[in-house]
Parts: structure tokens; C-alpha cells; sequence
């Protein structure tokens, strides 16, 4: 299980204290995550290995197995959409002739929920939900109300997450839907709450 170490800790502490009128001390720090990235170890199409991990692409690439299977190697959380769109044309590729299939439109279809800046105001919801939900916003406040969670977290917030983003137990919602599991006071303050959305 990837854990941020104390050198870790200490390095970003000693970063974030460039910029602080008062420094930050370890007791400050009340909670720490870690994952881990999947680079590639060498160039996908034969080139030499690279040997530091900070030299590593963290590009993607679309690997092929001897029996067909499509892979998606490395690449960032970030760009998730490219590698999709780079992982159906290339499976498109394999199956129909050129022309066959339109080209790609991810690029400009807009994110579940996307609303221009500017006309943010035009959205009758609370500013969190319009913040955090964009044009969804006002079916996230016409759920049903009920026991909030930690850090102002609403049970509409929690509902939304079980019955629109398919959080499946405690563990996702907390974890996954409201990042309300990565400081164990706000986990413990919040099960509650995250066991009636699940539940209703």
C-alpha cells in the first residue's frame, strides 16, 4: 500500500514553508495520501529503458498482445479522455476499413455538467453545489435532505454520489465521491451520514 513517507512529509512541509508567515510544523499535518503512477519503463516501440524515474514519459501508448488484446500503458488521471479516444480508435482501426467509423468528438463534447463561467449565475442552486456540479447543481439540491457529513458535506451531496456517480459502499463514497476518507477524523465524523445515503 503506497503511504507518503516522513522524508516525504518533510520535503513538501519545508516547500510550503517558503511561502508561509508561519511555518507549518509535522504536528500540523493531520492526514497524507500516496499513489502510485503508471509509467512506462522503456519506449513502447523499442527505444532504450529509461533509468530514473523522473525521466519517464508520462505519456500513454496503446500496446498490442500477441493474441489482440488492446492495452493502455502509462499516461496521467489527467488525461483519461486522450487515452480513451486513443484506445477506441485504435480498436476501430483493427475492426473496420478507413472511413468507416466517424472520427473522434471527445475533444469537443464538454464534461457532464459544464456551464460557462460567466453564466454561472444563471444556475439556481446553492454556490457550493454550482461550484462543485456546475449545470447539474440544481438536481444535486432537489434531493432529499437528511444527515450531513463532515467538512459541510450535505446529504444531497452524499445521494448524488450513490445514485448518479454509482458509489457502491461506505468506502467509495467517502473515498472516491467526497475525498471526505483522506482525514480519519472526517471519515469518522461522516460514516454515518455515508451509511443513509447508501441505504436510502
Amino acid at each position: 500500500m503506497p503511504h507518503a513517507s516522513e522524508a516525504e512529509i518533510a520535503v513538501l512541509l519545508d516547500t510550503v514553508n517558503t511561502v508561509m508567515e508561519r511555518p507549518l510544523e509535522r504536528s500540523d499535518v493531520v492526514a497524507t495520501f500516496a499513489g502510485l503512477r503508471p509509467l512506462l519503463t522503456s519506449d513502447p516501440h523499442g527505444g532504450a529503458a529509461d533509468t530514473e524515474t523522473s525521466d519517464l514519459s508520462r505519456h500513454h501508448a496503446i500496446l498490442e498482445s500477441p493474441t489482440g488484446v488492446l492495452s493502455v500503458v502509462g499516461g496521467k488521471l489527467t488525461t483519461y479522455r486522450r487515452m480513451a479516444q486513443d484506445g477506441v480508435d485504435a480498436a476501430a482501426a483493427r475492426r473496420f476499413a478507413p472511413g468507416e467509423v466517424a472520427a473522434s468528438v471527445t475533444r469537443s463534447l464538454p464534461l457532464v455538467g459544464a456551464w460557462p463561467r460567466v453564466r454561472t449565475a444563471e444556475i439556481r442552486a446553492a454556490p457550493r453545489f454550482v461550484r462543485r456540479y456546475g449545470a447539474e447543481a440544481p438536481f444535486v439540491a432537489a434531493l432529499p435532505d437528511g444527515p450531513a457529513a463532515a467538512r459541510g458535506v450535505t446529504a444531497q451531496e452524499l445521494r448524488w454520489g450513490v445514485r448518479v456517480e454509482g458509489a457502491l459502499d461506505v468506502d467509495d463514497l467517502l473515498d472516491r465521491r467526497t475525498r471526505l476518507g483522506l482525514v480519519r477524523a472526517d471519515r469518522e465524523a461522516s460514516m454515518d451520514a455515508a451509511a443513509a445515503a447508501l441505504a436510502d
